[in-house]
């Protein structure tokens, strides 16, 4: 399989995100609830140790989850970025606050709700 330079650029960043295991963390800032209660958005910062900035990520989780320590599902942004997370029905979601941050992952559905982004 032949990648591109950029391609290849971009694989060895998101691993370089994502990190890998046991030496990340998942450090939650907010979490905001849909409004039956039944899932919840999670803004998180995951740090993956000295050699990796922190960045600033969002998931989709059901209510009874717990959250993982692993990449969020909807989005991961570089650094520390102030989002705010809005619930406009029980399957739509709101984020801004992205302003100009670099753009990991920026999923448009996470756990079969619709995810809409501001900046």
């Amino acid at each position: 399989m032949n990648l591109s330079p950029r391609s290849l650029f971009l694989a060895i960043l998101v691993i370089a995100v994502s990190g890998c295991g046991d030496q990340c963390r998942n450090e939650p800032v907010t979490i905001v609830p849909s409004p039956s209660g039944a899932s919840r958005a999670v803004v998180f910062h995951r740090n993956c140790g000295a050699t990796t900035e922190i960045n600033t990520q969002v998931a989709v989780l059901p209510r009874s989850a717990q959250q993982p320590n692993i990449p969020g599902n909807a989005l991961i942004l570089g650094g520390d970025v102030p989002l705010k997370v809005r619930w406009d029905s029980e399957t739509a979601l709101t984020v801004s606050g992205l302003g100009s941050a670099r753009v990991f992952k920026q999923s448009l559905t996470a756990a079969d709700v619709a995810i809409t982004y501001e900046k």
